[in-house]
């Protein structure tokens, strides 16, 4: 008989530093947040929130201030997701990244892109984060996309 891994999650997460806990539970919200707002409120409103629709950028722009941040914030987010008690995928994912970096005044990116399935027969939608270069949320998959646009402020 098999014991849960629940014990064994809950001593990781104690062992853990306190602002790497914090970060965690933050992502948590977030995501759930982000989960409930794609749910109940219609997308052109949440679009509205982020910031204006902009074509591809050919050029990334240099505005990140503190990468270490943004990677944080990815490893929380990547690391919460998979707990909680719904399917977070790449929408609710970015949205949630997007909202922890404007907190700590990081300007990001929620970019929007297709590819076709591993058969070619069908166009799967993509969502993916990133603050000047780092990679904050929908990668690898996001390499794969022909990008649509992207939202900032």
């Amino acid at each position: 008989m098999r014991s849960s891994p629940m014990p064994r999650l809950w001593r990781r997460f104690r062992r853990l530093p306190g602002g790497r806990r914090l970060l965690l539970l933050e992502a948590a919200f977030w995501l759930t947040a982000a989960r409930l707002a794609i749910l109940l409120v219609p997308f052109p409103r949440i679009a509205r929130y982020l910031g204006e629709l902009h074509p591809p950028a050919r050029e990334p722009d240099r505005f990140l201030r503190e990468a270490a941040a943004a990677r944080g914030v990815s490893w929380a987010i990547e690391r919460s997701a998979p707990f909680l008690p719904f399917r977070v995928v790449c929408l609710p994912r970015a949205l949630a990244g997007w909202q922890m970096l404007h907190r700590r005044r990081i300007v990001s990116r929620v970019h929007f892109g297709a590819a076709r399935d591993a058969a070619g027969a069908k166009l799967r939608a993509h969502a993916w984060l990133d603050a000047d270069g780092v990679e904050v949320t929908g990668y690898p998959e996001a390499h794969n996309c022909a990008e649509i646009g992207y939202l900032a402020r």
